[in-house]
């Protein structure tokens, strides 16, 4: 069960005389409406004011026991007063801060303070300039201790609305015309921290541009309160006891009246009625039935509208999942279907309305059939053409195509149900009714590419170098062989070409549009020769041997005698040679006994016998055996040699 602590209705007994009493009463709430099963909270505050708390400045001066500080003026400077009297009127032009305080009252039993106040217009002439600063504005504040501290109570911006207390701020807030530029006639609660025996209450303005600046003026203050148990309070319809407030659970449809007496039981003021309603579940909206769509996956927005008749605050359960009064249906992929989509409507009293709308998908635009042309391997002569059925067009809404491709975005785009011209790729289309849109891709494939290839690849040679090339390619008919040497190109499937230099073999392969293709092979010629730098016919610029090099055959030429003795001089036998690669020497004695055997490039005998000691004077047999340059170059020999020690 919810309870309700409501706004306030107020009621004064008048006049206003400065000695009249005046009688107040406060009840709450004001006419409501609560939900069935809530309790409301039934309150009254009555109160008698004492005698003199009524001000205004119709004589011109200020009333007994209030003061001010700044420029006052009791007249009417700027326009006559809310009553065609005279007025307080503020300014900065007599030095210290602009404001108006009242004396001490007795409003421990709480109540209101009334009052009229307007603001000068801003931009006017000195009196008659209004504030425009955020912190220009006055400030109702009360003291409970003498006016040491003040606290405030509410904040008039030169913007024209209410703030807690004065932001400090200096962002201009008001130019011309506000709503504070007129006279109002304001009714304030006194806080519960003012409601002391002894409360002080004042208007200040704690900021201003100058002593030409920023006026206002207050009328008509009247502190309607007095002290507690000034007066009591007796309920018309007997629903309670007479109390100053009580909870109550209406079934029906209820009113209340207080009725104010003072403390001897004399009649003092009677409050407003106060009319409390039970909400019963009539809401109303607005839903549609049923909503179309013409394409799947479509989003279509619907939702709840002009509800009245309820409570808010509202809240909204889709099976969308949507939580506010709109949604979006989603279509779906379905070309054709129906779904009934649900929404709970809670109101601000619990009541539950169910109700559903229905999405109708019937799509009839559709892309058929296409018609498709090969794109050629060299040239973009591809072409597609696509057909439709079910379009609903208007006047206004004709037939839209689009085409692009190949890719998307494409690199050929047309506004048509035709592409033409196009290279091989998916090429997609889009087509757009009056209330549709649709699209398809086709894809338009190549014709087989020329392929040229021929064998070998590659081949290498001594100069002249004779190549029979085997052509190989495919999808073509027609022949360029360039042999890279100069010479005149051969039309032939296969060619033969001899070459004496290294060239690059370049086959040009074409179908019988033209579109063609292109093979090399890499032909090496050679430079052979002899590449043995010891043959006669040596060849240096020669880098592959082709066995044609003539070697020259090994020559000894002997010698007779030697002297051994030491004096570096003839002190060896060997043999004179030329063009030999290895030599076998042998030295014998007369009797063949061997004297000295050595293999090598040129072995020499130093005149020792096998063991080292000097041979005799005498003649000696020799034998050599002499290798050429080549192996099978093989040349021997023998003679005497004459061995001396002189």
């Amino acid at each position: 069960m919810r309870k309700y602590i409501l706004p306030i209705l107020t009621a004064l007994a008048l006049p206003f005389a400065s000695e009249a009493q005046v009688c107040n009463v406060t009840v709450a709430p004001e006419d409501t409406i609560i939900c069935p099963g809530d309790s409301v909270l039934v309150t009254s505050i009555a109160s008698i004011t004492s005698s003199g708390q009524s001000f205004n400045f119709d004589f011109g001066v200020l009333p007994p026991g209030w003061s001010t500080s700044g420029g006052s003026t009791f007249s009417q400077p700027c326009g006559p007063g809310i009553n065609n009297t005279p007025y307080y009127w503020a300014s900065t032009s007599g030095g210290g801060t602009p404001q108006i305080n009242s004396p001490a009252f007795d409003v421990s039993c709480g109540g209101f303070i009334t009052f009229d106040m307007v603001y000068a217009v801003q931009g006017g002439g000195a009196p008659c300039e209004g504030p425009d600063l955020a912190h220009e504005g006055v400030e109702l504040q009360y003291s409970t201790n003498g006016g040491l501290t003040w606290i405030p109570i509410v904040y008039y911006s030169p913007g024209g609305f209410e703030l807690p207390q004065n932001p400090g701020t200096t962002g201009s807030v008001a130019s011309g015309q506000t709503p504070y530029t007129v006279w109002n006639s304001f009714s304030v609660p006194i806080p519960a921290g003012a409601q002391t025996t002894g409360t002080e209450f004042q208007w200040i303005q704690l900021n201003s541009s100058g002593t030409c600046c920023d006026n206002w003026g207050v009328d008509n203050i009247v502190i309607a309160a007095g002290p507690c148990n000034s007066a009591w309070v007796d309920w018309d319809n007997d629903a309670q006891q007479d109390s100053n407030d009580f909870y109550w659970t209406p079934t029906t449809d209820t009113f209340f009246v207080a009725d104010v007496y003072d403390s001897l039981g004399n009649y003092a003021c009677t409050s407003d009625t106060v009319f409390i309603s039970v909400y019963q579940n009539t809401m109303t909206y607005d839903l549609p039935d049923t909503v179309f769509a013409f394409c799947p996956e479509a989003q279509v927005p619907t939702g709840i509208s002009n509800l009245t008749n309820a409570p808010g605050p509202f809240t909204y359960s889709w099976t969308t999942g949507s939580q506010t009064d709109s949604t979006v249906l989603n279509a779906g992929p379905a070309e054709q279907s129906q779904t009934t989509y649900y929404v709970d409507v809670t109101d601000g009293c619990g009541f539950v309305v169910t109700d559903s709308v229905v999405l109708d998908v019937n799509q009839t635009l559709s892309i058929d059939s296409f018609f498709v042309q090969n794109a050629n391997a060299c040239n973009p002569t591809g072409a597609a053409s696509a057909f439709y059925s079910g379009d609903s067009t208007t006047q206004l809404n004709g037939l839209q195509w689009f085409f692009e491709g190949p890719g998307q975005p494409g690199s050929n785009q047309v506004n048509a149900s035709v592409i033409t011209n196009v290279p091989s790729g998916w090429y997609y289309v889009t087509l757009t009714d009056a209330v549709c849109t649709v699209t398809d891709s086709v894809f338009i494939d190549v014709d087989q590419p020329p392929v040229a290839q021929f064998t070998p690849p590659t081949a290498s040679g001594c100069s002249p170098v004779t190549v029979s090339f085997v052509n190989a390619s495919q999808n073509t008919v027609n022949y360029v062989w360039d042999f890279g040497d100069n010479s005149n190109t051969v039309t032939t499937q296969d060619a033969t070409h001899t070459f004496t230099q290294t060239s690059t073999v370049m086959l040009i392969a074409s179908d019988a549009s033209g579109c063609s293709d292109t093979a090399y092979a890499q032909v090496d010629v050679i430079p052979c020769g002899c590449t043995d730098p010891t043959a006669i016919n040596y060849d240096p610029f020669a880098s592959s041997d082709d066995g044609s090099c003539i070697f020259p055959n090994p020559i000894v030429h002997p010698s007779n005698v030697f002297t051994p003795n030491a004096d570096n001089f003839n002190d060896l036998f060997y043999l004179n040679t030329e063009n030999v690669q290895e030599m076998t020497l042998i030295i014998t004695n007369r009797w063949g006994n061997l004297m000295f055997e050595a293999t090598g490039d040129n072995p020499a005998w130093d005149g020792t016998n096998v063991d080292g000691t000097e041979a005799k004077e005498g003649v000696y047999f020799y034998k050599y055996r002499a290798v050429g340059v080549i192996p099978d170059q093989v040349v021997e020999g023998h003679g005497f040699v004459h061995l001396e020690r002189p």
